[in-house]
């Protein structure tokens, strides 16, 4: 391939002669080179770039390749434990942009809690009980929140406030309550968004660490449903949406649609915690699912093929993502449509 290249982009580079070979080549390293929009290639300008490698997305953001592949890898872009050179371990540049935007935008902990109000304790708290999920769970990712997550947060509980006097007795920080009464902090507000209990804030503290509850109300409230307290989410069961993650179908709402139309079974149930509702699969689900459908990233996992190469044989053979009455579902192929070409994903996964 080295002598083709040297030649067609030299001597032959515009010898009309050899213009057929010239784009087949070109073609060729447009899928598999992270070439960048207004490079040379074979006497053309690229005018998009369709892969990114991690030391190319490293360049154009400023981003560490090891967080980009962290990332990445979590996102389902790269199979675990590829160890391929960082230069050659290339992804999908439009597929997965939406993932180099948002990693800059993404803050520490530090920064969460200036700009919600809320000491470490309370954000722990938070976190501890799913009322605020990190963007990502990579233990070395240090700065793994959104700042639009916990204002959103903060500006629905201060919707239910009142104000109360610092000087009025018997309230405290929720955090403190917890504390004091053993009660979840997902617990407490699930409560709040309820109406169970009352939230009032202290116009003199900025933020989270500004709202309070009635400790003697939050008392009354666990004796109340304490004998009423149903145990936890059953075992084996996750919510859609990890799932969802897990499957490589990140666009919001489109595993939901998906649900929602009845083309695949998952349970409507209340979160003990949150008190919200909210989908959730069992091991059936699940199997089911996998039964009547699959997705680049699971076949990955089951043909050890890379992400690139399975959607390249895809579209070379024609198959199209499920599109139930034109509703777009993400990433997802029918099972049945898929059979034919995992021979073809293993034989590239071997090697």
């Amino acid at each position: 391939m080295g002598p083709l290249l040297r030649h067609l982009r030299g001597s032959y580079l515009d010898d009309d002669a050899f213009a057929g070979f010239r784009s087949i080549l070109r073609d060729y390293f447009l899928e598999i080179w992270p070439l960048a929009p207004g490079d040379d290639l074979l006497g053309q300008v690229v005018t998009e770039r369709r892969l990114h490698s991690l030391t190319s997305a490293s360049k154009e953001t400023g981003i560490g390749p090891a967080v980009l592949d962290d990332f990445l890898t979590e996102a389902g872009a790269f199979a675990p434990g590829d160890a391929r050179a960082d230069a050659r371990k290339t992804f999908d540049a439009k597929a997965w942009q939406n993932i180099l935007d948002e990693i800059p935008t993404l803050v520490g902990p530090i920064a969460l809690r200036r700009a919600i109000g809320a000491t470490l304790a309370e954000l722990n708290g938070l976190k501890a009980d799913g009322v605020l999920v990190p963007r990502t769970n990579v233990a070395t990712i240090k700065s793994p929140w959104r700042i639009a997550d916990g204002q959103a947060l903060l500006e629905e509980l201060e919707a239910y406030a009142q104000p109360v006097a610092p000087e009025e007795p018997g309230w405290e920080t929720i955090q403190r309550v917890h504390k004091r009464l053993d009660l979840p902090v997902g617990e407490i507000i699930a409560a709040i968004r309820t109406g169970s209990l009352r939230l009032g804030q202290h116009p003199d503290v900025f933020g989270y660490h500004g709202l309070v509850v009635k400790i003697s109300e939050v008392a009354a409230f666990k004796a109340k449903v304490a004998p009423k307290r149903k145990p936890s989410i059953s075992q084996g069961e996750v919510t859609a949406a990890a799932f969802a993650r897990s499957a490589g179908i990140r666009g919001k709402g489109q595993f939901l649609a998906l649900i929602e139309g009845g083309y695949t079974p998952a349970m409507l149930v209340l979160n003990p915690t949150t008190r919200r509702r909210e989908w959730r699969m069992s091991r059936d689900d699940i199997a089911a699912f996998e039964a009547s459908y699959t997705t680049p990233s699971m076949l990955a996992a089951e043909t050890a093929a890379h992400l690139n190469t399975i959607r390249a044989v895809l579209q070379n053979e024609g198959i199209q993502p499920f599109r139930p009455n034109g509703l777009d579902v993400g990433p997802v192929y029918l099972r049945n449509a898929v059979e034919p070409v995992v021979a073809l994903l293993k034989s590239q996964g071997g090697k």
